[in-house]
């Protein structure tokens, strides 16, 4: 016993060295972290900041053609639309692992230059960026320096250190190069920002790149502008000289007026701030008292507080009449109707109205809950010296439902007036009406919300979003889009992503939140594709007033990162949609298996084609096919909604369906906004014509063909093909 206890007491004392040895070395290892030293960088040593050098060359010349005024818009061909920038900085070791080692810190260092294309500019600045990300990037990745990374142009090359001008790029002052953390697509915000883009709000230019840093590849990159004045020149058409100095991203606040700002407002309506604002020795601004308390409004950062600080007697008055239309108050605190003409004249005077309708109706239908509302961050602000306010979009890398853990049918029925989740509440709430929601706290967006004719507007740009993204058709402002667009842009997008993705990393690289590329890319995209047809149809099935619900079938939303996969509704009454041509249809299911439509175009030689060009007849040369697949059980009759197509909107087409029994029978057609609807009860075949078919009989046999599809075979049975063929020329 003796001999037991003297060996567990050997085993104790061991144990008690192992665990003070583990101890020693994680104080070790924790001081190594401390130090920064070894876990980010490419050196072992420590750099410190004397070791920087950030002065440049004194014989440094600007390259005067390569600067600009951003409203020419020189710099927009240099975010590419149909494949990837190559960026490369090179840059001084030591300055370079500094700024690793100290990422979290967001220090600026010099480069040496930064080649965009085919262009260099020397000199410019580089920090690291971000918050959430950066700070995760930082410390649960040692070993990985793919940070997000902002670019100024001008930081060190400027008139305060002796030279002509401020260097830019053609007008453009800063690019940030974002890594992707929370998009395994990789394509996510690129998509968000065309959108914005197209909604005509005032939105970053944008691309994706590869970037290399002292020749090491660091990887794909999403490339957009910063939040800067450049954005409004080209949106206005003006010179810098005419954009105020606010444009910020405020956060921590709901931007509501804190009335212990009435002290500084004079009889006149303006402020006065001279006892709160005021300069140091060394000439920088600094807030005092009641007005300290206001540092939201400049991102609570004292470098933004020394951009701003002219303008805040300006945003501080905006700020104030704002929050008082809010509450249903004149600018004199007078009631007044909502509703009313005058409601709307005045808040005119301080917001572009139809601006912030877009801007809010497209943030709402790409599901960025990661917001204003939410973390009440997010949201470009800017206020003109007239007074008058524009929103700006930015960071939307968790945008289609990737902020909270949603599921792809979630997403697609969000409720359009929704722009948080109310105790994480938002599933079929367009259908149920099951959500009372509450914008008091934000008066940006309850000036809107409070007035049905506005919101009235806000639904229709939300309806032009789906046409942009999926659906086709004509939006408010009179453009036309062909039905498929962003799925066609993915798509061109694919072979260059993969090719990028696919090159290798630099050793101190690696993609980070668990992404595994290019694999993950491109099992994400077809997601991407399929979940921006289903929000386009779901919003369409809310603005439109139908008690539908979109299946989220055939849309894996956690392949996109931050998501998950989530069950789809397979009983009920169900819209699906193909992502491609914008076909949709809706049905009654009852069944396990959520229904998801599925469509591809037939070419000319396959053996379908010709036998259904050959039973429909007509002499159309130009004929469009199309073999689709559906699952799901459904109950009755489908309805089918066909985009039309804008060369042929005034002419009344035939369709025509075809059963597994044989036979072709003519249907009713009845154009429905920018569809044609029919009821069938198969989705065997349908053949839509325009202009003369030919002599079709009300019957007539084919018989089934087998395709393959998906590495396996589809019965003919279960495909529809639609046959568009255009009308003869006159």
């Amino acid at each position: 016993m003796k001999q037991i206890r003297g060996k567990k007491r050997a085993g104790a004392l061991a144990a008690y060295i192992l665990l003070a040895v583990v101890i020693a070395l994680s104080c070790s290892l924790s001081s190594c972290r401390d130090a920064q030293a070894f876990e980010h960088g490419t050196t072992d040593k420590k750099v410190t900041e004397d070791m920087v050098n950030n002065k440049p060359p004194a014989d440094y010349q600007i390259d005067q053609s390569v600067r600009g005024d951003a409203k020419d818009g020189e710099y927009n061909k240099y975010f590419l639309k149909d494949g990837l920038q190559t960026v490369s900085i090179d840059i001084e070791e030591n300055n370079l692992n500094y700024l690793l080692q100290n990422a979290d810190k967001k220090p600026t260092v010099m480069t040496k230059s930064v080649t965009i294309g085919d262009k260099t500019l020397g000199y410019t600045g580089l920090k690291t960026k971000g918050s959430y990300t950066l700070e995760h990037a930082f410390k649960d990745n040692p070993g990985s320096d793919r940070f997000s990374f902002t670019v100024n142009f001008g930081k060190f090359i400027k008139k305060k250190n002796g030279y002509s001008n401020r260097q830019n790029f053609y007008g453009c002052n800063k690019i940030s190069f974002n890594n992707l953390f929370f998009d395994k697509s990789m394509m996510k915000e690129y998509i968000a920002m065309e959108l914005m883009s197209e909604m005509g709000v005032p939105t970053p230019q944008h691309g994706l790149a590869r970037l290399y840093i002292n020749g090491a590849y660091y990887g794909v990159y999403f490339m957009v502008e910063a939040l800067d004045s450049s954005i409004l020149e080209q949106y206005l058409g003006v010179k810098d000289k005419k954009i105020s100095s606010y444009l910020t991203k405020p956060e921590n606040t709901t931007l509501e007026y804190d009335d212990a700002m009435d002290r500084f407002q004079k009889e006149d309506g303006t402020y006065d701030l001279s006892s709160v604002l005021k300069k140091d020795a060394e000439g920088n601004y600094k807030a005092l008292d009641e007005l300290e308390d206001q540092a939201p409004l400049w991102e609570e950062d004292p470098d933004t507080l020394q951009d701003v600080a002219e303008m805040l007697p300006t945003v501080l008055a905006w700020q104030k009449k704002l929050t008082q239309l809010s509450k249903g108050k004149d600018f004199e605190g007078k009631d007044i109707d909502v509703n009313s003409e005058k409601y709307v004249d005045l808040l005119e005077q301080i917001m572009d109205v139809d601006e912030a309708l877009r801007y809010f109706a497209t943030h709402s239908w790409l599901v960025q809950i990661d917001d204003m509302f939410v973390e009440q961050h997010n949201l470009g602000v800017y206020v003109g010296e007239d007074g008058r306010s524009m929103m700006m979009p930015w960071d939307y890398d968790l945008s289609f439902g990737c902020y909270y853990p949603s599921a792809a049918e979630t997403t697609a029925n969000m409720h359009v007036d929704l722009m948080y989740k109310k105790n994480e509440v938002a599933f079929h709430v367009a259908r149920k009406g099951e959500v009372t929601l509450d914008y008091r706290r934000f008066p940006f967006f309850q000036v809107i919300y409070q007035n049905k004719s506005l919101m009235e507007r806000y639904h229709q740009y939300m309806k032009d979003c789906s046409k942009i993204a999926a659906l086709g058709g004509t939006t408010s402002s009179g453009r036309t889009y062909t039905p498929g667009r962003f799925s066609a842009c993915i798509e061109k997008m694919e072979g260059p992503l993969v090719k990028a993705a696919s090159e290798i990393l630099a050793d101190n690289v690696y993609y980070l939140h668990g992404a595994n590329q290019p694999g993950d890319m491109q099992y994400a995209l077809p997601n991407l594709k399929k979940i921006i047809a289903l929000r386009a149809l779901g919003v369409l099935m809310q603005v439109d007033g139908m008690d539908v619900v979109v299946s989220g079938g055939g849309c894996n939303l956690e392949s996109l990162g931050n998501a998950i996969y989530g069950m789809s509704s397979s009983m009920g009454r169900l819209g699906t949609i193909d992502e491609d041509t914008g076909i949709y249809s809706i049905a009654q299911y009852s069944g396990s298996q959520p229904p998801s439509l599925n469509i591809r175009e037939l070419e000319e030689g396959e053996s379908v084609y010709q036998k259904m060009a050959k039973a429909l007849g007509g002499q159309g040369a130009d004929r469009k096919m199309y073999a689709m697949s559906n699952s799901g059980t459904v109950k009755g009759n489908y309805t089918l909604y066909i985009p039309v197509e804008k060369e042929k909107a005034e002419s009344m087409p035939s369709v025509y369906s075809y059963t597994d029994k044989g036979g072709l029978e003519k249907l009713d057609v009845v154009k429905e906004g920018e569809s044609y609807k029919v009821t069938t009860g198969s989705l065997d075949y349908i053949a839509v014509i325009h202009g003369e078919a030919g002599n079709v009989p009300e019957k007539e046999s084919l018989p089934v063909w087998i395709l393959p599809a998906g590495g396996g075979v589809l019965l003919a049975a279960a495909v529809v093909v639609i046959v568009m063929v255009r009308r003869r020329n006159r």
